[in-house]
């Protein structure tokens, strides 16, 4: 095909190696020791623009030459492009499973250290502190006892002194933790919900005792002042009971009943 190729414009050689012969000559200005002592930089630099012309010039003759090449063959045998593009997939098909092999195993390698850290955190459920630090007041709580560790001792599974105590808490457990947490809390807004109830509850009932005592005073009053025969307090006054002192101070409630009920008595015996 390249012995094929179209000549160029003086008709001397192919595209190919014109470029070849193009691009060695701009080496050659570069590279040659008598052309950088006896030459001025601009000749150098007139020589050099040149040569690079001229190799750009054949570069692109030689990639529209192969574009059209490329171009008839497609038209002609469509089945070599095909088999080209076919190739080239498998080749992208190789790498992207090379690549997803890598993401399996480093996630392999991720699921490793956590089922090394679910283990060591199932044989340290509680996440004991280290020596020196006690567990918090919550743990205690829960677990019944005031260090925080389950009656009988330490953790089935977990002996005294166990490396890998200082390990975190599950995060399962801790959720459990904080759910058993809010629980006593709504308990004891609850109870404290309750308590005020029953408060405003003694105190509607102590209330209602106290108007229904008012009430009955009331009546009992009532009642003494319709009683027939009874006069008014000013005719007991001018007409004088033994049995009471000239003057005395009003009295109310049980003590003004008795003290009238006693004058009434008095009045009775002088009138007959």
């Amino acid at each position: 095909m390249i012995n094929k190729m179209a000549n160029t414009t003086n008709g001397n050689g192919n595209l190919v190696d014109e470029f070849e012969e193009a691009f060695q000559s701009c080496l050659n200005v570069l590279t040659k020791d008598d052309a950088l002592t006896n030459m001025d930089k601009d000749e150098i630099r007139a020589e050099v623009d040149q040569t690079m012309s001229r190799v750009i010039d054949l570069a692109r003759q030689t990639e529209a030459y192969f574009l059209q090449k490329r171009f008839l063959l497609s038209s002609l045998k469509p089945e070599l492009i095909v088999k080209e593009d076919i190739n080239d997939l498998k080749t992208e098909l190789v790498r992207k499973d090379e690549l997803i092999k890598k993401h399996y195993d480093k996630i392999n390698q991720w699921q490793n250290l956590l089922m090394d850290l679910r283990s060591a955190q199932a044989l340290n459920p509680m996440g004991q502190a280290g020596p020196g630090v006690g567990p918090g007041p919550h743990q205690g709580q829960i677990m019944g006892q005031p260090n925080g560790l389950p009656q009988g001792g330490p953790p089935p599974g977990m002996a005294p002194g166990t490396p890998g105590s200082n390990m975190p808490a599950n995060p399962q457990q801790m959720q459990q933790q904080q759910q058993q947490q809010q629980q006593s809390q709504q308990q004891q807004q609850q109870q404290q919900q309750q308590h005020q109830q029953q408060q405003q509850q003694q105190q509607m009932q102590i209330q209602q005792q106290m108007q229904h005592q008012q009430m009955q005073q009331m009546q009992q009053m009532q009642q003494q002042q319709q009683v027939p025969g009874m006069g008014s307090p000013q005719q007991s006054m001018f007409m004088g009971s033994p049995s009471r002192a000239p003057f005395q101070p009003s009295l109310q409630g049980p003590l003004a009943y008795l003290e009238k009920t006693t004058s009434n008595i008095g009045l009775a015996d002088g009138r007959r």
